[in-house]
């Protein structure tokens, strides 16, 4: 009996190593499931970011011809006012010479 009761106390070589190498699979198993959840989610985020950064550009480049657009058209407006305002000031003239 003393045999045996040692014999479960402390199990053959070969059973630890055997448990040791299954703990030691599993643990490696569980980390490269983890790395790859993580590795899919952080592509998963820079598709999104790369996504996020083509619609931050397209909306800018709107942007910027909205705003060059609108400054074209002012400074038409401008010279349109300007025109205006010399053919007045020539129409006045003439009428003021005309009496």
């Amino acid at each position: 009996t003393r045999f045996l009761t040692l014999r479960t106390r402390f199990p053959p070589l070969r059973t630890r190593f055997f448990t040791l190498r299954t703990r030691f699979l599993t643990l490696r198993t569980r980390f490269f499931t983890l790395r790859t959840r993580f590795l899919t989610l952080r592509t998963r985020f820079l598709t999104l970011r790369t996504r996020l950064l083509k619609l931050k550009t397209r909306f800018l480049t709107l942007r910027t011809t909205f705003l060059t657009l609108r400054t074209k058209f002012f400074t038409l407006s401008i010279r349109f006012l300007t025109l205006t305002s010399r053919f007045l000031t020539l129409r006045t003239r003439f009428l003021t010479l005309r009496t």
